[in-house]
């Protein structure tokens, strides 16, 4: 049996069903989305998510290109098929993080589409809000119809510049002036879409457009962009049977494999399961399994956020907030935790109706190693041979289970790094042990609670349990430190759990397990 060809980098609806790709059917969603719920829609999702996709599907569904969706779900229902003139504006082209450049990338943007509708030097070349107003009219005088205006990843100018407040501000004043028009063109506007990562009462660039309806934490949209599970389960079987030849295991073990490491991102309070479709297509074209969408690009902005912010690892699971939290603009920024979340680092893991709070936490198997792995530095030696070689000799203790031989190897290390740790505290080193071992696929958790205290490390492989009382400063002996285990009864929680559970009292890293 041929592979199926699946549209790696590509974005473009029209190529991919004219190409012969793989397409998970959308089409009901954009039916929905451009006839039943609004005429002004903002859409968040990470990147890589399908957004330029979606925008792609709509608008040659709006220039009515009925041809191309042929056997799709929108073909029963949509019968007029009208063509509106549409302008596409891909805002992630205005790469340049100077204020000049973006406004040349903005220019040259518009300047395609007057030149189609023959409206070139109706206005100030430089004054974005009037052409884009003279725009709008133009073509709906000319065709009788009115417009479409999609903005994908309206904020991407603006990301890049993320840690220069001047150079943002510059930006957004740009911005605010070519956005401005939206709102009073509604007369002329079929329908509006503006995609991005980031929240758009964020940005204060939308100020004057109050009639946005923002649909990206609404049930009947979470599945808008991504895989679902069911449509896994749909789409892909014969791309789970070949991977699983492939990989010489059972199809049912391939998607638990693929369900752990790509799986697990949520949108809303409807908690839909949504795969990484980016990772999910590179992993069927590959029929392997690797962290594609972590290492697509380069996290060196989150490294910055997590450094301004004092954000620490340990900090960054299980995190309850309210909805406001997403409201946060950036130019007072409190927490990293939003950016986190609409990046992708971070997905929704529960909602509490009640009281509209979320629970946040890491989507999956690739977004938790990438994030480990990648920030290890921070907390370790840059060196990545230092790094791999320090991994390696722990994970071979662990394999034995020898926890003492790990925590020695850990010992060595740290004894040899020439530099010292911000603050010498019982944090520092938990979440030196949580990077660690959350990079071998130990699940780790710090400052765990229970009724009588708070046990600084819970360690947990397939065989054991390991629960680690740290007193790194003062006169308290390894004696104290096991001894306040069984005082707290932090073993009580994993009484039922059949697996084997160790206390490990650790005191300027000497090690004593019982």
């Amino acid at each position: 049996m041929a592979q199926r060809r699946f549209p790696v980098g590509v974005q473009d609806f029209e190529s991919i069903i004219k190409d012969g790709f793989v397409y998970v059917d959308k089409t009901e969603y954009i039916y929905n989305l451009a006839n039943n719920y609004g005429n002004a829609i903002f859409l968040s999702r990470p990147r890589r998510f399908g957004k330029s996709l979606l925008c792609s599907t709509l608008r040659h569904y709006f220039q009515g290109h009925k041809e191309l969706f042929q056997g799709l779900a929108i073909e029963k229902l949509e019968e007029k098929w009208t063509e509106y003139p549409v302008f596409h504006f891909d805002m992630s082209q205005c790469k340049n993080d100077e204020p000049k450049g973006v406004e040349e990338s903005l220019r040259s943007l518009l300047l395609g589409f007057e030149e189609r509708y023959d409206c070139v030097g109706l206005e100030s070349p430089t004054n974005y809000g009037d052409r884009l107003k003279r725009l709008i009219e133009t073509a709906h005088k000319r065709t009788g119809n009115r417009a479409v205006l999609i903005f994908d990843e309206y904020d991407s100018p603006v990301l890049n510049v993320i840690d220069d407040p001047e150079k943002m501000k510059a930006i957004k004043s740009i911005y605010n002036s070519f956005y401005g028009p939206v709102k009073s063109m509604s007369d002329h506007l079929r329908f509006v879409l503006i995609t991005g990562i980031t929240k758009f009462s964020q940005m204060s660039i939308f100020s004057t457009i109050n009639n946005l309806k923002n649909i990206s934490f609404l049930e009947k949209f979470e599945g808008l962009c991504g895989i679902t599970a069911q449509e896994l389960e749909k789409n892909f079987k014969e791309d789970i049977g070949a991977m699983a030849a492939t990989l010489r295991k059972p199809p049912e073990e391939i998607v638990q494999l693929l369900r752990r490491k790509y799986d697990g991102y949520h949108f809303g309070p409807g908690l839909v399961d949504v795969y990484n479709p980016f990772s999910i297509i590179n992993a069927f074209d590959d029929h392997f399994l690797k962290d594609y969408w972590f290492t697509s690009a380069t996290p060196s902005a989150l490294i910055k956020i997590l450094n301004k912010y004092n954000f620490k690892l340990t900090d960054i699971e299980s995190k309850r907030v309210y909805e406001s939290t997403f409201d946060q603009p950036f130019d007072n920024m409190k927490s990293a935790l939003h950016i986190l979340y609409q990046s992708g680092y971070l997905t929704i893991k529960d909602y509490d109706f009640e009281r509209n709070v979320y629970t946040l936490g890491i989507p999956n198997g690739e977004v938790y190693s990438g994030l480990y792995n990648t920030l290890m530095p921070l907390y370790l030696n840059p060196s990545d041979e230092d790094n791999t070689s320090l991994l390696l000799a722990v994970q071979d203790a662990m394999i034995d289970d020898d926890i003492e031989a790990a925590l020695t190897a850990v010992q060595s290390y740290l004894s040899a790094l020439p530099y010292d740790l911000s603050n010498k505290t019982e944090r520092d080193f938990e979440t030196i042990l949580k990077v660690l071992f959350d990079c071998l696929g130990i699940r780790t958790d710090t400052e765990v609670k229970n009724a009588r205290g708070r046990c600084d490390v819970v360690m947990k492989n397939k065989s054991t349990i390991y629960v680690l009382e740290l007193k790194i400063s003062g006169t308290a002996t390894v004696d104290d430190a096991l001894a306040q285990i069984d005082e707290k009864n932090y073993l009580i929680p994993y009484w039922n759990d059949p697996r084997r559970k160790v206390k490990v009292g650790v005191v300027e890293w000497k090690t004593v397990e019982s």
